[in-house]
């Protein structure tokens, strides 16, 4: 009988409920300690916590669905391209940090293809709620090891990974941040590397909408606004854009080591006007590291002693 999924995946996998090994079944998975049992689609397994938020899933279903799309302004034309520029710097900067023989999980996947780069002497996990952006990875881009998952409840072994990355998605779940940054610790083998980016509460353009008001009032104005604009992406009500300062703090509370803020030329979701205002102010470090749209911070799980 053809396994379910491969050993060396299955491996690495826990139960998302109580922690427990996974064992094979004919198309699904089975946990020896509480026996619940997951569904396995095409090789993938779908392994969600108990009481997954359903509104929250079409969320980001509909945002699945627009991260295929094009852009539909010249202001998203420039904010496009400036995403692009963003990624490749991030992925660049992994790339230069990992070297061969690790196991890496790429949490929040998406349809990132860059992350696939690093497969040459590496084992790559590919993890995402949404299981259709990782059946394109495996079809079209020929992703290997794919799972379906909630990050709040990661269904990964302890001392999983070597590298964790993570690019735009704490700012769906920020009322959740010191939960998500201890499973991060978690599945991190002692020395491991996180390699976390998020939007940016303190970016140039946006601290005085994201710091300056009220959540409340800032999730109000920013859904009438998406609105009149009639925008192919209205940010759902719980996203909200994280900090840089107190995710460094936050890191450090949860164990991490070596924690630093990395400097970003690029600057997306901006149009011309922005992007000139970045450009002449982003000679200062301080500018590229931690007033960015984006921040990007790495981060290091203390070695065993």
């Amino acid at each position: 009988m053809t396994p379910v999924i491969e050993d060396r995946l299955l491996d690495l996998l826990a139960c998302p409920r109580c922690g427990g090994e996974l064992g094979p079944g004919e198309h699904s998975l089975t946990c020896f300690s509480c026996g619940t049992s997951f569904e396995v689609r095409g090789g993938i397994p779908v392994l969600m916590p108990e009481g997954i938020d359903l509104e929250h899933l079409a969320e980001e279903e509909k945002l699945g669905e627009i991260m295929t799309g094009e852009p539909a302004s010249e202001k998203d034309a420039v904010s496009e391209e400036q995403w692009k520029l963003s990624k490749r710097e991030y992925w660049d900067f992994v790339r230069e940090r990992i070297s061969a023989g690790k196991t890496i999980v790429n949490i929040g996947c998406g349809v990132d293809t860059s992350f696939l780069e690093l497969a040459e002497g590496n084992t790559l996990i590919a993890f995402d709620l949404m299981r259709s952006l990782l059946e394109k990875l495996r079809d079209d881009h020929g992703s290997r090891f794919n799972v379906t998952g909630a990050v709040q409840s990661l269904p990964f072994r302890d001392d999983a990974f070597d590298a964790i990355c993570c690019i735009d998605l704490i700012h769906h779940e920020p009322d959740r941040l010191t939960a998500i940054f201890g499973s991060f610790a978690r599945i991190l083998a002692p020395g491991g590397i996180l390699f976390l980016e998020d939007i940016n509460a303190w970016g140039l353009t946006q601290f005085w909408k994201s710091k300056m008001m009220p959540r409340r009032l800032h999730g109000a104005l920013r859904e009438g606004w998406h609105r009149m604009k009639g925008s192919r992406h209205r940010p759902a009500p719980y996203e909200f854009p994280t900090d840089v300062f107190g995710s460094m703090r936050m890191l450090e509370k949860t164990g991490f080591t070596d924690i630093e803020a990395v400097p970003l030329k690029s600057y997306p979701n901006t149009g011309r006007t922005g992007l000139s205002l970045y450009g002449k102010l982003s000679s200062s470090d301080r500018v590229q590291r931690y007033h960015n749209f984006h921040y990007m911070i790495t981060a290091k799980k203390p070695e065993s002693t």
